[in-house]
């Protein structure tokens, strides 16, 4: 299934922090990836198929990484209130889960 796939492409989606912190953004980047190499016949229409496929796959275990990690307290929303500041909130990212909760 690998074979004939570009090498960049694969990069991209094997880089796990972007696909857990931003599992739709990253899809949308492989999608498009994928159709600019087979407008340039790098890849063959199968092979379209396939990366196309495994972008949705990544897609669905982003979010699901995104959300055990979100459930553990890896990340934290800190709400308007909390931070006394005017921001609209901020999503906290690489903390220890049960320190400082």
């Amino acid at each position: 299934m690998m074979a004939g796939i570009p090498q960049a492409w694969l990069d991209e989606l094997n880089d796990q922090f972007a696909l857990i912190t931003d599992p739709d953004g990253r899809a949308a980047v492989l999608d498009e990836m994928a159709y600019a190499a087979h407008r340039r016949r790098e890849v063959s229409a199968e092979n379209l198929v396939d990366m196309l496929e495994l972008s949705e796959a990544a897609r669905a275990w982003g979010l699901m990484e995104f959300e055990e990690a979100y459930h553990i307290g890896l990340f934290k929303y800190e709400s308007l209130e909390e931070m006394g500041s005017d921001e609209p909130g901020r999503i906290i990212v690489g903390r220890t889960p049960g320190w400082g909760c």
